[in-house]
């Protein structure tokens, strides 16, 4: 367990780094039993969390160690975890490109870029919920179910993973589509990957994220 405690602090720092996890914005959270989870403090810097600010929960989210309050979108990753086996990791934070994206009626392009196509699928939009009232996790139910990564309108984005690398790789991926779909319409259209390539990659897609 204390090396997942780490694994969340250094993750935490590298994801405010890459500005992702402003003013104490975003939440991290493991599953590190069957039923209990450690998850990041409410309100405090991701980018400098110390021991105390990693809260422990069981099964019933009663407090097993950790200092102040977790996360108010504790439902959203209690939620994950009871949906998804295969996950063990949650990021959500606010990366600016992809709540641009959020913030728009545009869908993220995932037939943009094959690294997407084949690591993440397609990464749509759930609609608008208010923040810190559990609501987000009601909105998000159906795409927690059937993707790894979706954005959360007006608000920021969530990444699922097998374990926190694999949640953060998926973070940054969602950053980088963002980054480069922007750029591209700035120059005119995106261009998408054909059709008869796009069926390819997501056959790929499938037996990579089945790995």
């Amino acid at each position: 367990m204390e090396y997942i405690r780490h694994q969340i602090i250094a993750i935490g720092h590298r994801l405010w780094q890459l500005g992702m996890m402003p003013a104490g914005d975003g939440n991290i959270s493991a599953r590190v039993k069957p039923k209990m989870m450690l998850i990041t403090a409410s309100g405090v810097s991701k980018g400098f969390l110390t021991n105390d600010d990693i809260i422990v929960l069981d099964g019933e989210q009663k407090r097993l160690g950790g200092k102040g309050e977790p996360s108010t979108e504790i439902a959203l990753h209690s939620l994950v975890y009871k949906l998804r086996d295969d996950v063990n990791a949650v990021i959500h934070a606010h990366p600016v490109m992809a709540t641009v994206f959020a913030c728009t009626g545009m869908e993220l392009p995932y037939d943009l870029l094959p690294e997407v196509a084949i690591k993440l699928g397609r990464i749509p939009t759930a609609p608008f919920a208010l923040p810190s009232t559990g609501d987000v996790a009601k909105v998000a139910e159906e795409y927690i179910k059937k993707y790894n990564a979706f954005l959360l309108k007006n608000h920021g984005a969530v990444a699922l993973g097998r374990n926190l690398e694999e949640a953060f790789m998926r973070m940054e991926l969602v950053e980088h589509l963002a980054k480069v779909a922007f750029y591209a319409k700035l120059l005119g259209e995106y261009e998408p990957i054909p059709s008869e390539f796009m069926e390819k990659l997501e056959k790929m897609g499938e037996q990579f994220r089945n790995q």
